[in-house]
């Protein structure tokens, strides 16, 4: 990716998960094994639960490679307004897709070529398997992936604020590199991207795994969609045994249960099955070895993981 001065000056952070990118990464995650300590339990509760209108989002969005650019419009707020969006796309821009599709030596299905052809009726029953796709699968969770969503914001937020687009481009993602004026990006194919005065949208997504990734057509607004750092989905992990080895089985325990999800001392004691006065003297010694940090919230502390202690469980 090609900055000038100008694409510097409009590098954003997203302002919230985006419901039609989430839904496309799932589609993925549901499909590759990459992730089963975090998607895991997900996985296997959601593919059982894929109605049938949604498995025609499966035959449009290959499991590996390219996929139709369409399918995640710029900056939909609502899953709502990201259907709509995709339903009003523009008949060259569904048959442009859906040629790239084939020139990557996709199988693509009669119904897909047919949307491309500006079969309306066909565009409308992708726009219900979207839907449907994203209501079993996607918006039981949503809570949890916008909770998860929001502290990387704030963590790429800090770095815009404190260092301007050198320091957010240098801390990014591990796969990415900043090397003024291009970022590099590690990709399983060759592509480039002049910014040209437009800036670049920086996009934390739950459900990615791995490589950022970003749009094939480079007209579109240019936006990098990036994986998190991710503990577990459900709220039952267990620390791995050279943590547990590292900091003791209970205090390892407590520093899991609040990488899972922010929590007040009285809900640390009964997540970890100790007592109040233990809850709070483990989160006392991981806060000050910054490990987590804690707010005040009337007459509770919460307690919130660190990327120095999210680092460590990962690394444990």
């Amino acid at each position: 990716m090609h900055f000038t001065e100008a694409d510097l000056g409009k590098v954003a952070v997203a302002e919230d998960a985006d419901p039609m990118w989430e839904l496309l990464m799932s589609s993925y995650r549901i499909r590759r094994p990459e992730g089963e300590p975090f998607f895991g339990r997900w996985r296997r509760g959601s593919r059982s639960a894929i109605p049938d209108s949604g498995r025609l989002l499966m035959s449009a969005v290959p499991p590996y490679g390219y996929c139709p650019d369409f399918l995640t419009p710029p900056e939909a707020r609502t899953v709502g307004d990201g259907i709509s969006a995709v339903l009003e796309t523009p008949e060259r821009v569904l048959a442009a897709d859906v040629a790239e599709l084939v020139a990557q030596g996709t199988r693509v299905p009669p119904w897909l070529l047919g949307l491309a052809g500006g079969e309306t009726r066909e565009l409308r029953r992708l726009g219900t398997a979207l839907h449907d796709y994203y209501q079993q699968c996607v918006a039981p969770h949503w809570v949890t992936v916008r909770g998860a969503v929001a502290r990387e914001r704030r963590r790429l937020q800090s770095c815009l604020d404190l260092g301007g687009p050198q320091l957010l481009l240098s801390t990014l993602h591990p796969d990415v590199t900043w090397s003024p004026p291009v970022l590099r990006v590690r990709f399983p194919i060759e592509q480039e991207l002049h910014l040209n005065g437009r800036g670049l949208r920086v996009l934390p997504t739950f459900f990615a795994h791995g490589m950022p990734t970003t749009y094939k057509d480079p007209g579109r607004p240019p936006v990098l969609a990036c994986s998190i750092s991710h503990t577990s989905l459900h709220s039952d992990a267990e620390p791995g045994p050279s943590l547990a080895a590292l900091l003791g089985p209970t205090r390892a325990r407590v520093l899991t249960a609040i990488a899972i999800g922010r929590c007040n001392t009285s809900a640390l004691a009964e997540l970890t099955g100790t007592r109040l006065s233990t809850a709070s003297q483990h989160a006392s010694v991981l806060r000050s070895s910054g490990l987590i940090v804690s707010t005040r919230s009337g007459k509770s502390q919460v307690h919130e993981i660190t990327p120095l202690g999210l680092g460590l469980i990962q690394a444990g």
